[in-house]
């Protein structure tokens, strides 16, 4: 409604003899509603209640020529009755406009799903399945001394197999982020992750509220999910070998930008072809009203900032 409205409006300007406002806005939501309901399938509702507003408004911009009173109450009849029927209407219409969103939700579910269940099979399955045929042959040739070693080797993979689980639960669902504040949890994934790859990981947590809406437990489990993918692409991808992760905390947001010295983006590429990983962090700041970018820093290596509003604390600090 707005792209035509301003398409409408842009016309009216260049044009010679101008109409007033009203008789350009009405057509544009008519011509807008008409066009959403012929694209909405297999939603009946919705797709009557766009007819409805359509009709109305439409009838609105006739009787802007022809300003007769039985084309207002025509106007008035459908939009009343599109005004009732949205109530029945309502729960299509939230299925049209949370389509796109719903659909990538179902995408990137279904890739995570993939990549657990790939590393399941890759780590956790062929190793155990390596020890059971271990002790299978060494049980088959009657040797103590062999089946004492297959035994302790056996030991040793299963402790080995225990980490590698609790890693994958804790990325399943962080406890850190729950159990501890947003900088807390950050700082300690930052010294798992420089520990566990031989890193220099640097954390800045600056502003004057490091715990602020500590409350919206969604926000700070993206804050940390972004911090967690930016630092596996550099560990995967950028050969770096410092970086720096700078976290502020306000009432009005929090931001997070992941700074290192590896080789970059190169030629920034378009977001047609961005990987999972570059997807995941954009989809879920852009979930909560926020902003990412991904680019080449001047010095070389990459920077990967995000920003989340916090709209309850600016509700808050307002009142």
């Amino acid at each position: 409604m707005s792209l035509v409205g301003a398409v409408s409006y842009m016309a009216n300007l260049l044009a010679d003899d101008r109409l007033p406002a009203r008789s350009i806005a009405t057509p544009s939501v008519a011509l807008a509603t008409g066009a959403l309901a012929l694209l909405t399938c297999g939603l009946r509702r919705a797709r009557r209640l766009l007819i409805l507003i359509c009709c109305g408004f439409t009838i609105l911009s006739v009787d802007r020529l022809a300003h007769s009173a039985p084309t207002d109450h025509a106007a008035m009849a459908f939009l009343l009755a599109a005004s009732v029927y949205a109530v029945p209407a309502w729960p299509e219409m939230k299925v049209v406009l949370s389509r796109g969103r719903a659909s990538a939700m179902v995408e990137r579910q279904e890739h995570h799903a993939g990549l657990l269940a790939g590393e399941l099979h890759d780590e956790v399955l062929q190793l155990l399945a390596l020890t059971r045929r271990r002790l299978d042959a060494a049980r088959a040739s009657d040797d103590p001394g062999a089946l004492r070693a297959a035994m302790e080797d056996a030991s040793r993979t299963l402790d080995e197999q225990a980490g590698t689980l609790r890693r994958i639960i804790a990325t399943v669902s962080p406890v850190a982020v729950q159990g501890l504040g947003l900088a807390e949890s950050v700082t300690s994934l930052a010294g798992q992750v420089a520990a566990e790859n031989g890193l220099v990981v640097a954390v800045e947590v600056q502003g004057d509220r490091p715990h602020a809406c500590t409350g919206e437990n969604g926000v700070n489990l993206a804050v940390y999910r972004v911090a967690q993918e930016a630092l596996t692409n550099v560990v995967k991808h950028a050969d770096a070998r410092h970086i720096t992760l700078a976290l502020t905390c306000r009432d009005e947001g929090i931001s997070l930008t992941v700074t290192d010295d590896g080789r970059g983006l190169g030629p920034t590429p378009p977001r047609a072809t961005e990987g999972y990983g570059m997807q995941g962090m954009r989809w879920r700041c852009e979930a909560y009203g926020g902003t990412f970018s991904a680019r080449t820093a001047v010095t070389g290596g990459t920077v990967v900032r995000a920003v989340f509003p916090l709209r309850s604390c600016r509700k808050t600090r307002a009142s």
